[in-house]
């Protein structure tokens, strides 16, 4: 079986950048505000758009050819995962004009949704799929949003949790370029999570809904289980709610990665691959590692994560799994 690689992850925040403690929704409850800039939260500042949210994209997009190294021309696939392009039939116009910007010249467009900020990591694993079983070769997977479409404008999120920012990512799921393996994915949906109930109720549904998540991906691994992940690169929720709902499954501490809650806020489906840009750019002179990374979306009644090897696969050049 051909092995899937994730490579050059890349992303472009909002153009502008403000102090979260200047968003008129923190302004007007100190509660929520006390709550969210305190050290065991972590917010400090957001960022904004008002380009179109293709325009973020077609930025990270052109960050991940470059750096992976695989012609535009040779990307059969593009999985959006988006819940921020129009309504209408201009969606078509728009992703059109981001693959003609962007040189990808022979790609089928798919939109994936509904799934809020676990969005990416399932069209992640579903390139993973396709590269694995020879459908395609090379998988370009895009994530972005703008708050102004994707919450309807509201900026505090994921119910009082996360500060949302604008931004896009992608990264290339690929047969032959350098970069990390895909061992395995899993996801997890509860349409109970959103529904109205007491916060303890709400608190032990959230908790559950983890340990199903991360039950079912360390299944993936034929009983070898989780306990040589190094890195989770989660959603940027709160500091202390990642501790609370990872540390219960074992992967919160020093394995929790929370640097970029405060520096780019809650950039939804975006999160983890932004983290993931950063953790990659921090260690691109250092030894490879061994054991594992999580990837880490989180939605409103979904979850899903993306296991990989931590030590990249170097560029495979011969036909062959």
């Amino acid at each position: 079986m051909i092995t899937a690689r994730l490579c050059a992850p890349a992303y472009e925040l909002g153009e502008f950048a403000e102090p979260v403690t200047e968003l008129p929704e923190l302004l007007a409850d100190p509660r929520v505000a006390a709550e969210l800039t305190a050290p065991g939260a972590g917010f400090h500042t957001y960022h904004w758009s008002d380009a179109p949210v293709t325009e973020l994209m077609a930025h990270a997009v052109r960050g991940t050819l470059a750096e992976s190294g695989v012609p535009a021309s040779e990307i059969d696939m593009v999985l959006l995962a988006t819940d921020s392009l129009p309504g209408d039939r201009s969606a078509h116009r728009d992703v059109a004009e981001l693959l003609e910007e962007t040189g990808i010249s022979r790609a089928t467009a798919v939109t994936t949704g509904l799934m809020d900020c676990a969005t990416a990591m399932v069209a992640v694993g579903t390139a993973a799929s396709y590269v694995r079983d020879g459908t395609a070769r090379q998988v370009l997977v895009v994530t972005g949003d703008l708050a102004a479409q994707a919450t309807g404008g509201a900026r505090i999120v994921a119910g009082g949790a996360a500060i949302a920012s604008d931004a896009a990512a992608s990264v290339l799921v690929s047969a032959t370029a350098s970069g990390l393996p895909v061992l395995g994915m899993a996801h997890h949906s509860d349409a109970g999570l959103h529904q109205a109930g007491a916060p303890q109720q709400q608190l032990l549904a959230r908790v559950a809904a983890h340990r199903e998540l991360f039950g079912r991906l360390a299944a993936r691994r034929d009983g070898g289980g989780l306990d040589d992940v190094r890195t989770v690169l989660p959603s940027n929720f709160a500091g202390d709610v990642l501790e609370l709902y990872l540390g219960d499954v074992r992967l919160g501490g020093d394995r929790l990665s929370r640097a970029n809650v405060g520096r780019v806020a809650h950039c939804l489906g975006s999160d983890p691959l932004i983290n993931l840009a950063d953790r990659l750019a921090e260690r691109k002179h250092a030894e490879p590692e061994d054991g594992t990374l999580v990837l880490f979306g989180a939605g409103v009644s979904h979850l899903a994560a993306v296991l990989l090897g931590a030590a990249p696969l170097p560029v495979r050049t011969e036909p062959g799994p």
